[in-house]
């Protein structure tokens, strides 16, 4: 039975995608896609967020999320990823060792905030330095349309500024955008772009044929 990373991997070189263009849609950074597909999860940060890069990428390759995460599952189980136990568990001769005291409890909260600090900050990071995130839903690349307009929607980050054809075009609080556009000519080529307040920019094109 094949890995949650071979799926995807296969999936994506059938469709012709580079883990750039991967990382790039999904906003995950490609050394991660790539320790993904290889099912090295050493390299991976913890179930928790691997399992929301699989939805992510799922999502984008037009995957059922919910199969690629049951597989995911079956992986990671206990029995194929045992947890490392500390030798004072495996092997408690001093019963002392055992004992919960408060500064032990006190470390342990310390050590938990700082992992979710460092969490949070690495989050934060990739939100400044990562271009903005758009989807466009319609028109379909490569479209045959019989009337002289089509609709172009999609969506980016809410404080974006999205360009089609070089115009600038109203983006909402949740992030949607829609506009219309002219066809002018037997093939439109149409270029959506989404550019972050930090000047980071994600493009999408799509051509629409107009049948005449």
């Amino acid at each position: 039975m094949r890995t949650v990373g071979e799926v995807l991997r296969q999936t994506r070189e059938a469709k012709f995608y580079t883990l750039d263009e991967i990382e790039k849609a999904t906003k995950i950074r490609k050394e991660l896609l790539q320790a993904l597909e290889e099912d090295d999860w050493e390299k991976l940060p913890p179930p928790t967020f691997v399992q929301g890069f699989i939805k992510n990428y799922g999502k984008f390759l037009g995957l059922d999320q919910n199969k690629l995460l049951a597989i995911f599952r079956r992986e990671f189980s206990d029995k194929k990823n045992p947890p490392k136990v500390m030798e004072a568990w495996s092997n408690p001769v001093d019963k002392k060792r055992l004992r919960l005291t408060p500064a032990r409890v006190l470390s342990t909260v310390i050590v938990g905030i700082v992992a979710a600090f460092l969490i949070y900050l690495w989050y934060e990071y990739r939100f400044l330095v990562g271009s903005p995130f758009l989807e466009v839903t319609s028109p379909n690349n490569q479209a045959i349309v019989e009337v002289e307009t089509v609709r172009v929607v999609g969506k980016t980050d809410p404080e974006a500024k999205v360009m089609i054809n070089n115009q600038e075009i109203q983006v909402d609080v949740s992030g949607n955008f829609s506009a219309e556009l002219k066809l002018t000519e037997s093939a439109n080529n149409i270029t959506i772009t989404s550019t972050s307040k930090y000047g980071k920019i994600t493009t999408d094109s799509r051509t629409v044929f107009l049948k005449k």
